[in-house]
């Protein structure tokens, strides 16, 4: 009886534990999926999907506009990830522009193989974006990596305009900290 009840219990929690999705290291989101690539993984995360979802007004014509015309890029020292798996998560985007990533992701990020414990590029986005594709991140990505890669990558690129959403877009070893 004894044996049966730890049976029991153990099969209860391992149940519960694969009905939530367990956070990524590195973010607060959740892996919503996973895409094996080639060379390693694009990992999709974002809220849960039973999590509170508010609905943001498209901006108007004028604040796309003047959002686009103040764009900037800032570098940074912290969270710097490796050139070479950053190389290969624009080589994701870039196979695959068209591809749909939807509104509940807030990050995309490439899993590689990192002996040295950064094995992870993570974009990610400060609003929610609807129709978002892969392609849209390109330009953010692609000009962050340009002018940030003195000792790894890490930068964040604001006011840059995502499917008539003006957006920050950050690229770092991290998908949290993009305000």
């Amino acid at each position: 009886m004894q044996f049966t009840s730890t049976v029991l219990l153990l099969l209860s929690v391992t149940s519960g534990l694969m009905a939530f999705p367990s956070t990524h290291p590195n973010s607060a989101y959740v892996e919503l999926h996973r895409e094996k690539t080639s060379n390693g993984s694009l990992i999709y995360l974002g809220p849960p999907e039973k999590s509170h979802i508010v609905r943001e007004e498209v901006p108007r014509l004028e604040e796309r506009e003047l959002c686009q015309k103040a764009q900037s890029i800032a570098c940074d020292t912290k969270h710097t990830a490796r050139n070479q798996l950053c190389d290969e998560l624009v080589t994701e985007l870039f196979a695959d522009p068209t591809i749909l990533i939807g509104q509940s992701p807030r990050q995309v990020c490439y899993l590689g193989n990192g002996g040295d414990g950064n094995s992870y590029c993570c974009v990610s986005w400060n609003k929610k974006v609807p129709n978002l594709t892969k392609g849209d991140l390109n330009t953010a990505v692609n000009s962050i990596m340009q002018q940030c890669t003195a000792s790894g990558i890490s930068g964040k690129m604001d006011n840059v305009v995502l499917q008539e959403v003006c957006a920050t877009v950050c690229l770092s070893d991290r998908g949290k900290g993009c305000a």
